[in-house]
């Protein structure tokens, strides 16, 4: 299989991360937090490195800030509904996934609170930060930009935004579901409040694997309430990061899995990851473009402003039906809506959806070849 479908999650993760998930099995078996004995103590020490790893990768001083979820949906609705829970108005992108606009949307359902959309304008970040500014209202409260469109692979400035929302005394969370790990952040420097991230893309971890980041602590409240292995004795939740957004038994084989990941990321460095995909991207974008029956919906991609992630359709066929003439050729992409309405609104794709191709770190230059032999191929049947 050629697999094209990083965007969703990568594929495959590198040998180290799958042997150390094994691992955990046999050497961190014990309940992290929640036992006394050697084994207890080496699996919370295991968990612990992994925090310190992500603080590293983060720009983040305090390991304590960064809590571990099972995705990157649940870390977003920590946050938005940590915020929202006293109302409040809220701006966000017209680029952004389900997991922001669904917990907003059902914030405003309740009377909670009100929500405006910013417009991204591809390529130029001042206007997009401009659309954001016009927005601005008394009541509102946080700003959110998705760090790229996992669609389109328009990318949001997001320190910028981050220094928008503080000049006007406003909190700000990045969605870095398909930058993490490729996109240099410096949460500290930045001044991102909080920083949502799933464990299994771009860091290269398992599935289950989430992290949420935030410069302002004490603004969360858990979504789940239970056992944490710290103060027991309390029918009160522990108010104290991590602590207070981990209940119940975390994913230790997963966390391991992550901590590797990240390692690996660490060491190779972002801006490293970030040529070698883009540079894939350019080269697949530029062959389909000349393809007469292939239709692309964003300017050529570059690094500054592009994610390696781009949409096309052949012919008069529908994202999922090119998707599924990729899939009979061994290509593993991603046709539909892809979770994001705004996004499919925004470029006009909401009645034909988009076949996604997404360029991960273990996408090689000999796969891209190959799928583009293979576009070329069906691109003369429509």
């Amino acid at each position: 299989m050629l697999y094209f479908d990083n965007a969703a999650t990568t594929y495959p993760k590198p040998l180290a991360v799958r042997k150390a998930v094994e691992e955990a099995f046999l050497r961190y078996g014990a309940n992290p937090g929640r036992s006394g004995h050697s084994m207890g103590m080496e699996t919370s020490r295991a968990v612990y490195n992994c925090r310190e790893k992500a603080a590293e990768l983060f720009g983040i001083s305090s390991p304590e800030n960064v809590a571990f979820t099972k995705n990157c949906t649940e870390a977003i609705n920590i946050v938005l509904m940590s915020i929202g829970r006293g109302g409040g108005h809220f701006i966000i992108s017209d680029l952004e996934h389900n997991s922001v606009l669904r917990p907003l949307h059902e914030l405003k359902k309740r009377g909670i609170i009100d929500f405006s959309v910013a417009e991204v304008f591809e390529g130029e970040p001042e206007k997009t930060v401009e659309s954001y500014r016009k927005l601005i209202r008394r009541d509102t409260k946080m700003l959110v930009a998705t760090g790229a469109s996992n669609v389109f692979g328009i990318k949001l400035p997001l320190e910028m935004l981050a220094k928008l929302a503080h000049e006007h005394g406003l909190l700000f969370m990045a969605d870095a579901a398909q930058v993490a790990g490729s996109e240099h952040i410096e949460m500290d420097k930045s001044g991102m409040d909080f920083l949502c991230a799933p464990g299994h893309k771009g860091l290269l971890g398992p599935m289950g694997t989430g992290i949420v980041a935030s410069g302002k602590p004490e603004l969360l409240r858990p979504l789940l309430f239970g056992g944490t292995g710290s103060y027991s004795l309390l029918a009160d939740q522990p108010n104290e990061m991590p602590e207070m957004l981990e209940s119940g038994t975390l994913n230790v084989p997963g966390i391991c899995g992550l901590s590797v990941g990240i390692s690996k990321i660490l060491g190779e460095g972002e801006e490293h990851i970030a040529k070698r995909e883009m540079n894939l991207a350019k080269m697949l974008y530029s062959e389909i473009s000349s393809m007469k029956s292939a239709f692309l919906f964003t300017k050529p991609p570059e690094i500054e402003t592009h994610s390696p992630v781009i949409s096309f359709v052949l012919g008069d066929l529908t994202g999922e039906e090119t998707a599924a003439l990729l899939s009979e050729k061994g290509v593993a992409s991603r046709g539909g809506f892809h979770c994001a309405a705004l996004a499919h609104k925004k470029m006009g794709t909401e009645n034909r959806g988009t076949c996604r191709l997404s360029i991960g770190p273990m996408n090689t230059f000999d796969e891209t070849v190959r799928l583009i032999k293979i576009i070329h191929s069906l691109a003369k049947k429509y």
